[in-house]
């Protein structure tokens, strides 16, 4: 796959998300995200990137000159619904040119760490967005803190990523939070 072709696929997977949320996965979207913070960690010391914000733009500390078509990276922003804040129209440029750079030949990265952006995507996919507020990711029963977020990168990575644990995640998380399993609309599940 070129580049562009890896771009123009995730741009069409970035816009198909649907971005409403719903809350009955904030448990799974918290760890997605915490697991985020770890790779971008790892990514931002082992590229001596100088960054204070988790979402930054990893592609351009590991090689500045590979870049997303920019046609590409503003027909995604403008995509994505405005109806609530979503961190999504300031993260989707940074994963489009992260995609241009994994794809671009002669490109080495390393590979002992992972795709930093893959947590995030899986985060947007399962339960629309989150938003940055004053240092804070709300992810709506819950909040996350970006203070600290470097200190993640030794933290052990998720076990898993499946669909299934990330739902017993959620499970677990509603049942201690609320006291039953959430659905969809806030409801228990019968």
């Amino acid at each position: 796959m070129t580049p562009e072709e890896a771009v123009d696929a995730m741009a069409e997977r970035l816009t198909a998300i649907d971005y409403q949320r719903h809350g009955h996965r904030s448990w799974s979207k918290a760890a997605l995200i915490r697991e985020y913070f770890r790779r971008a960690a790892r990514w931002a010391d082992a590229s001596a990137c100088d960054t204070k914000s988790p979402f930054f733009d990893i592609a351009a500390c590991v090689d500045p000159a590979v870049r997303a078509d920019q046609a590409v990276v503003d027909r995604v922003v403008k995509a994505i619904p405005r109806r609530t804040p979503n961190a999504m129209t300031r993260l989707a440029p940074f994963i489009l040119h992260w995609v241009a750079l994994r794809e671009t030949p002669g490109v080495q990265l390393r590979a002992d760490l992972e795709d930093p952006f893959f947590p995030l995507i899986v985060a947007f996919e399962r339960d629309g967005g989150f938003h940055i507020e004053k240092g804070e990711i709300n992810v709506e029963y819950l909040t996350l803190f970006m203070r600290n977020w470097r200190d993640r990168a030794d933290d052990p990575p998720m076990e898993s990523l499946t669909p299934e644990a990330l739902d017993e995640i959620d499970r677990a998380g509603s049942m201690s939070q609320f006291g039953y399993v959430m659905g969809p609309d806030g409801e228990p599940l019968s």
